[in-house]
């Protein structure tokens, strides 16, 4: 009798084993398939981005040993006149980024949705081939563009007649401006198909109804079209202006920076503290201030996509 109720206790036991081991794979298979990935990731970015905050409190110049100083890389951070202009640069390159790519590819998105579905897939495909290309290929071709002497774009101002011959990346008032264009340039096409999305999304009985209730076109959009993107709004807002914080290969392809410091960012400050002022601390530092920048971004991300789902489901 005991064998008997001992191989049942085990029978029990494995049937448990093979029912949670069932569950696992058929009700929560995602949890698996992205268990190789988690795993590639945890060494090789969790990990160091963890020793991102250690090695800020220490001075370290990326040999030698490593002496502890606190909060003193953080102190100078704060008080460094360059990490508060490679944050404004920050704000206006995501400022700029959101009127330009975001606003520009919602007009050409509306204009691109009244084509009919053959047109619509041939810009889909057009405005998607700039995204295709390494961002250090586009940074190169555009700064030979931007040349005063050969380049391209003061070849065709010089054509049409005009004496105006701009520096471009070789300005301090035209730099950042140029950086702008180039990474709108190559973006706007990804906030297009972003909004055509949107707009798929919307029921055109709606639409319809407004039309027969007399609603024109901007009425429409105003108060039918306009409320309905607005969870897209959100996501592309959000989505650009943390992108505008990682901003370095255009920066750092073009100008390093320059003239100057016309057009540094964060990232190519802590390049710079880093790798040519031998000063991984401090680096760390602005590191950690970019991090909590980029956090509070996207913790306001998920609180108004919360807030947006709260309103559509009452």
């Amino acid at each position: 009798m005991s064998t008997q109720k001992q191989g049942s206790n085990l029978r029990a036991v494995a049937s448990s084993a093979v029912a949670i081991t069932k569950s696992v794979f058929e009700e929560r298979p995602h949890w698996l398939f992205l268990l190789p990935a988690l795993l590639i990731y945890l060494p090789f970015l969790v990990i160091p981005a963890l020793g991102i905050f250690g090695l800020s409190v220490f001075q370290w110049s990326g040999l030698g040993d490593m002496s502890f100083n606190g909060i003193e890389n953080f102190v100078r951070a704060f008080t460094s006149d360059i990490v508060y202009t490679s944050l404004w640069h920050n704000i206006e390159i995501a400022f700029w980024s959101l009127v330009l790519q975001a606003g520009v590819g919602l007009v050409l998105a509306l204009v691109i949705y009244r084509f009919s579905d053959r047109w619509r897939q041939f810009f889909q495909v057009t405005y998607l081939l700039p995204m295709t290309l390494m961002s250090v290929a586009v940074s190169m071709v555009w700064g030979y563009m931007y040349n005063p002497s050969y380049g391209v774009l003061n070849t065709v101002i010089k054509a049409l007649g005009s004496d105006w011959s701009p520096l471009w990346i070789g300005s301090e008032s035209q730099a950042l401006y140029a950086i702008i264009i180039v990474a709108t340039w190559q973006w706007t096409g990804f906030r297009v198909i972003l909004w055509l999305a949107g707009l798929d999304s919307i029921d055109e009985s709606l639409l319809e109804a407004a039309r027969i209730d007399g609603a024109g076109p901007i009425q429409r959009f105003r108060y039918i079209t306009l409320p309905l993107l607005k969870p897209v709004a959100i996501f592309i807002s959000i989505y650009t202006i943390i992108g505008s914080f990682n901003s370095f290969v255009y920066v750092w392809v073009m100008t390093r920076g320059g003239p100057g410091h016309a057009s540094e960012v964060m990232v190519t400050w802590i390049y710079k503290n880093a790798f040519l002022q031998s000063n991984f601390g401090r680096a760390a530092a602005i590191s950690v201030l970019l991090f909590v920048i980029v956090l509070l971004l996207s913790l306001l991300n998920m609180r108004l996509g919360d807030r947006e789902a709260g309103g559509a489901n009452p």
